[in-house]
């Protein structure tokens, strides 16, 4: 019994003596060149970006590589000069692809640093079958289905980008003028918005290990339920691409580098380079993969009648629910101010019985742009 207490009091003051170590980690940019780019084999173009690595310490900052010297050569040796567009991006069209060329990328940054890339072959994507969704207690699933006949793609990325139109939460047809209360403009009504955004996770999959070149079913994308982008429409634009087998690798182990750091038995940190190389050994190392492959893409809507109930409800913006009450009859309401005190700061909502009072709110409750949204509704919205 004695030895078990001493075992136990030895365990719990090692835990005890447990302290967090927090390593001194320098700021100020890092000694690599970071790559990202590629040709489109369906359309001759061409878009390269350079930046600069940039210490864990500041995750925030990125700091673009401008006036190098980019160009992509095929093998007969034509250069195809990429344009420099002054923010580290690098762009040219029209070059001539050919199913059996390979081509690789070529950079001078502005320390006369050389790096090619591999040679790479062109590939072709195939098309995306479908696009589906399907929803459990709390959450939405985007997923996506694609075949190669061929099977000849095996390795598959993809991107997307979500659009929402969602409305403000509380409605605002009146401002404050002077000391008197107007109706807005059709112009100034802010209350109904569309928001994009675009995927920022490597999403990857491969079918090397099935018989036949077919995914089904793969998990894209996760909404959960009591989403804004379920208020009103939804819809997702997917981007297929078919990558090499060495790209697929290179991703998944970026992907695993950069998207799992964090817990005890999670994947430590690792050199993941890529196919850019340095010419000679004193310049900095390149981090990047510079590939030839075309992109396909499809796009489906979600309505909110369609889905769950659990689903259409939208949790409440906190803080605009329900507004408050100014009065223009004095006493009528429980009111915050009454109308003789306003001034042109004071956000007007909507009229309340028999003129008495007005509901009063704020930008924040009021302008959908204040969510991130605009209000233009885009070109392909039904």
């Amino acid at each position: 019994m004695t030895i078990r207490i001493l075992l136990i009091s030895a365990i719990v003051l090692m835990i005890g003596c447990l302290d967090p170590y927090y390593p001194e980690i320098e700021s100020g940019e890092v000694d690599i060149l970071v790559v990202d780019g590629g040709l489109d084999t369906s359309t001759g173009d061409a878009s390269v970006t350079l930046s600069q690595g940039v210490a864990l310490s500041e995750p925030d900052s990125f700091a673009r590589v401008t006036h190098a010297l980019v160009s992509i050569e095929d093998a007969q040796g034509t250069v195809y000069p990429l344009s420099d567009k002054g923010d580290g991006s690098y762009t040219t069209s029209g070059i001539p692809v050919f199913d059996d060329a390979g081509y690789r990328l070529h950079v001078v940054t502005p320390g006369d640093f050389e790096y090619y890339s591999d040679v790479v072959s062109p590939r072709s994507t195939p098309p995306i079958d479908s696009i589906t969704w399907v929803t459990d207690d709390n959450q939405l699933t985007i997923r996506v289905n694609a075949h190669d006949a061929t099977g000849q793609t095996r390795y598959y990325r993809w991107s997307y980008d979500e659009t929402w139109n969602y409305h403000s939460s509380t409605l605002s047809l009146y401002k404050v003028v002077g000391k008197s209360i107007v109706a807005r403009t059709p112009e100034e009504i802010y209350f109904y918005c569309w928001r994009t955004q675009s995927s920022s996770s490597i999403i990857i999959n491969s079918t090397s290990r099935l018989r036949e070149d077919i995914v089904s079913q793969f998990p894209l994308h996760y909404i959960t339920a009591g989403s804004q982008k379920f208020q009103i429409k939804y819809s997702i634009l997917v981007r297929q691409q078919a990558i090499s087998e060495d790209e697929y690798h290179y991703l998944e182990q970026l992907k695993k580098t950069t998207e799992s750091i964090g817990g005890l038995f999670d994947p430590q940190p690792g050199q993941v380079t890529g196919n850019i190389n340095r010419v000679k050994a004193n310049a900095p190392i390149a981090v990047g993969y510079f590939s030839a492959t075309n992109t396909v893409s499809k796009r489906i809507f979600i309505n909110n009648e369609t889905l769950p109930l659990a689903f259409r409800e939208i949790w409440p913006r906190l803080g605009c629910n329900p507004p408050d009450t100014v009065c223009v009859v004095p006493n009528a309401f429980r009111c915050v101010i009454n109308s003789t005190e306003l001034t042109e700061g004071y956000i007007i909502g909507i009229s309340l019985k028999d003129d008495a009072g007005f509901t009063l709110t704020n930008v924040q409750c009021s302008d959908c742009r204040s969510e991130g949204g605009v209000l233009t509704k885009p070109d392909y919205w039904p």
